[in-house]
């Protein structure tokens, strides 16, 4: 408690109030800051979900030539060699492949209308639509110079030559070459020889040749198959 003398007190009347703080050592006490105020947990929720959502939205500002770029290619490296290199790969056979050709798909049609749910029936109705095709495969091969198209047929193990044409090659183009046979068919079943004929060159394992009532007709390299 503060304690002043009277005569002093008459003097100081009018700064008594002033002197009572000074005396006592009081002081105002500072205003309390608020507490910051906590945001509405909706508020919050919705700053949260909003940012993943900005974050993907710059992601899709990428120019399609970036996205490319960013992702892995998925594409293997394509081949260097030429359409003609592959077709006369040495000591491979192309071999009819009835899956990959279009006759499968029409047989498939006609048969699932004649066999209905009969497997049996539905097998050996393909089989008979595969052979439409009398050829079983491709052979093309280099012979003192000359190089020779041979059309192949199997009896027993054994590839024999149904038709065997010497043959010029056509310009390379891309995914297809142009054999143009001539001469006389030294083949074991002597045909006519055609003008030209074209294959199809789309991989590194198969060749194809369009038919006009059959559609594409598809062959594929095989090694260490017999042939005459």
């Amino acid at each position: 408690m503060c304690v002043l003398s009277i005569g002093v007190m008459s003097k100081l009347t009018l700064f008594l109030p002033l002197l009572l703080v000074a005396a006592c050592g009081g002081q105002t006490p500072p205003a309390e800051t608020p507490p910051p105020r906590a945001e509405a947990p909706e508020k919050a929720a919705k700053e949260e979900e909003a940012e993943p959502k900005e974050e993907a939205e710059k992601a899709d500002t990428k120019k399609p030539d970036e996205k490319k770029a960013d992702s892995p290619a998925t594409d293997g490296p394509k081949s260097k060699r030429t359409a003609r290199d592959i077709l006369t790969s040495p000591d491979v056979v192309f071999m009819f492949s009835f899956n990959d050709s279009d006759l499968k798909q029409s047989a498939e049609t006609k048969c699932t209308a004649s066999a209905g749910s009969d497997p049996k029936k539905m097998n050996t109705c393909l089989a008979n639509a595969r052979k439409v095709v009398a050829v079983d495969g491709y052979r093309f091969k280099e012979t003192s110079g000359k190089w020779w198209w041979m059309t192949l047929k199997t009896k027993g193990k054994i590839l024999h030559s149904l038709h065997k044409f010497e043959v010029d090659f056509g310009a390379d183009e891309e995914g297809k070459v142009t054999l143009k046979p001539k001469g006389k068919d030294l083949g074991s079943a002597h045909g006519r020889t055609p003008d030209s004929v074209t294959f199809l060159v789309p991989n590194e394992y198969q060749i194809a040749i369009e038919d006009p009532k059959l559609g594409k007709l598809v062959y594929e390299a095989k090694i260490g198959i017999a042939s005459e």
